[in-house]
């Protein structure tokens, strides 16, 4: 159990508080002088906070206690009564709702007795010194519980595109390294050009897939821009890759002035759809891309020639379809011909 430096400050406020200003509340009472056990009591209401953080409900108990013994032996209202308050909004900020308010009506039941007024001003005072110090509490609970599922959404967030990211690096570059090791076995004694070749394009593949792990990863531990480096000028390289792999593409992308996160979006979308082309496709079938803007829309359509078949969608999907509806947009894909993915996604003003 670990005291705060703040229920500390608060503890020697509230004695300072109560040691200075009780003589003086009890002259304006017409009371008599206090005597050693008032200061005891004022010490340990005080005293409660200390654990207010930690134990709220050995706050409300000593607090309460203290209170009660004080008025129990005649001793004036004074500003011993302020322990209760911090009490109260202590253990409806560290504790349960229901806990603050069993302690909210305790409290109030314990001030009754020695209540030397009527029953309407005890519940007015009850109130506004305790009633409102457990609303306060409550509402500040509400409010850091707030900000803390704030902050751990964005962590989830940003664990989900990390993770996202390294779905469409590292599986891309695996299907075509895999591809190109085929190839390479398959023609080692017949073409060795050719196999010299598949392994060029495997040691490169792999550079760049390793290249863009490390990219993440040094964003994981903060030490790299969040800022994309990809754009739609890389999308003709990479259907140039996988033309190496085997796999026949055409490109047609249009220049377009879009901002960063979307070029990142739009070459993530082609890179998954070809690479899902590469690893289900038989021999043969042609791949397609298009990229162009209409009628205020960005539109991405990869398609391939491959014969049709249901299919179920999988992370590579899952991921494209987030990519898209995080810019606002959709993502549509169809087996009934080939394979076709399309996502359209509106065009920043």
């Amino acid at each position: 159990m670990r005291i705060k430096w703040q229920d500390v400050t608060l503890t020697v406020a509230l004695l300072f508080f109560g040691l200075a200003g009780t003589r003086f509340a009890a002259r304006l009472q017409g009371a008599e002088s206090l005597d050693v056990l008032a200061y005891v009591l004022i010490t340990v209401a005080a005293s409660g906070l200390l654990f207010r953080s930690v134990r709220p409900l050995w706050t409300v108990g000593i607090t309460t206690v203290s209170i009660a013994v004080y008025l129990a032996l005649h001793y004036p209202f004074g500003p011993i009564l302020m322990s209760g308050v911090a009490a109260m909004y202590a253990v409806a900020v560290y504790a349960s709702v229901e806990l603050a308010a069993a302690s909210a009506l305790l409290y109030a039941l314990v001030i009754l007795p020695w209540w030397n007024d009527s029953v309407t001003s005890w519940i007015t005072w009850s109130a506004g010194w305790i009633l409102l110090p457990v609303a306060a509490g409550v509402l500040m609970r509400l409010r850091k519980k707030s900000v803390v599922d704030t902050r751990e959404r964005v962590v989830i967030s940003e664990r989900l595109r990390l993770a996202q990211e390294v779905h469409d690096v590292v599986g891309h570059g695996l299907s075509v390294i895999a591809m190109q090791a085929g190839v390479a076995l398959y023609v080692l004694d017949k073409d060795p050009a050719k196999a010299r070749a598949s392994l060029e394009a495997i040691r490169d593949t792999s550079k760049e897939a390793l290249d863009g792990l490390r990219s993440e990863l040094d964003t994981l531990r903060g030490s790299a821009p969040l800022t994309p480096t990809i754009s739609l000028a890389d999308v003709p390289a990479l259907a140039a890759r996988m033309r190496e792999a085997g796999l026949d593409v055409s490109v047609e992308v249009d220049e377009l002035e879009l901002p960063d996160n979307y070029q990142l979006a739009v070459y993530r979308i082609v890179q998954e759809s070809l690479t899902n082309v590469l690893r289900h496709s038989s021999p043969g079938v042609t791949a397609s891309v298009k990229v162009y803007a209409v009628r205020g829309e960005l539109v991405v359509q990869v398609t391939d020639t491959g014969s049709p078949g249901r299919f179920t969608e999988g992370h590579g999907i899952t991921g494209m379809r987030s990519r898209a509806e995080a810019l606002g947009g959709t993502l549509e894909v169809d087996g009934s011909h080939g394979f076709a993915v399309t996502a359209r996604i509106p065009l920043p003003s």
